[in-house]
């Protein structure tokens, strides 16, 4: 037996008013049509449900029966299942999961985190690295909230993306290196040593490129995986290493370097932030892309 929601609700509007006028009113439908649905009720239900009393409508005692329930599960699915969902950040105890690189957690983890931690004190934040191809799966499960930074390959039809600012690399060396001034010529870039760091970064790669384009070659005298080491390494040698500025910048305010700039036009890279279109109207993924843009989007 199927029964339309609304003759439900008519069945609670009669026996709150005790008057059908009044319970059609409530609704915004006609007396006649709340008649009308009153004698489908009646049929689908088997019973008269609701006797004349005077100028009330008495209810039955199989309406007695099923009032307190039906009016249960009208709320449940007028506060649970048709409501708008809603997002409360000074409440919420969400965890955003976000993925990011290891540069990326530099550039953009320390003003986020402060930022969410004020506007959303109950939240947590939990940073991942994943593949390309890894990360379109968990963006599309959910599993992952959003990306943050630069990843080129991260494409599709119902992968969302927004430019946040642009980005570019800078040359870095020890505070009394012989390099003099503040940019180095390209004889002195191809004649020095280099730290390389191959961290798997798409940045790292671009740059790897572009010199190969320009038919620049380094001399490669240490490579390593990741930028963690870079500082004590790069303030106790003559090794020059090229590694994105935010990097260089917080480096250069805790170890004994410098920045240099490059001698080429070294190409920007934009960062951007990603989403799937399964999460683009959640509230929480919508707060979050809010929030993110407002304090990273540059003009």
């Amino acid at each position: 037996m199927r029964t339309d929601l609304n003759l439900l609700r008519l069945l609670l509007a009669i026996y709150e008013h005790g008057n059908v006028t009044l319970a059609a009113k409530q609704l915004g439908i006609s007396q006649p049509a709340a008649s009308a649905s009153l004698a489908r009720l009646r049929q689908s239900l088997d019973d008269p449900l609701f006797i004349r009393s005077g100028a009330n409508m008495e209810a039955t005692p199989r309406a007695q029966a099923i009032i307190d329930r039906t009016r249960e599960v009208m709320e449940i699915i007028d506060t649970e299942i048709l409501s708008s969902p809603t997002f409360d950040p000074s409440t919420s105890d969400h965890e955003f999961t976000l993925c990011l690189s290891a540069v990326g957690e530099v550039v953009f983890l320390p003003a986020l985190f402060e930022r969410v931690r004020r506007e959303a004190p109950h939240t947590r934040i939990k940073t991942i690295s994943l593949a390309p191809d890894q990360l379109a799966g968990a963006l599309r499960e959910g599993t992952v909230d959003a990306a943050l930074g630069y990843f080129p390959d991260l494409t599709g039809p119902n992968i969302y993306q927004q430019r946040l600012f642009s980005h570019d690399l800078v040359c870095m060396v020890r505070a009394g290196h012989p390099i003099k001034g503040e940019r180095l010529s390209l004889e002195a870039f191809c004649e020095a040593d280099h730290l390389q760091v191959r961290d798997g970064s798409r940045s790292q790669e671009m740059f790897e490129t572009y010199l190969s384009e320009q038919h620049v070659q380094r001399k490669i005298a240490l490579q390593i995986s990741h930028y963690m080491s870079v500082p004590s390494i790069i303030q106790s040698s003559d090794l020059v290493v090229v590694l994105p500025r935010t990097v260089a910048r917080l480096y250069a305010n805790e170890a004994k370097v410098r920045t240099l700039e490059a001698p080429l036009e070294l190409p920007t890279y934009d960062l951007k932030q990603y989403w799937h279109g399964r999460l683009h109207h959640s509230p929480v993924n919508v707060w979050l892309r809010h929030l993110v843009a407002d304090v990273f989007t540059s003009a």
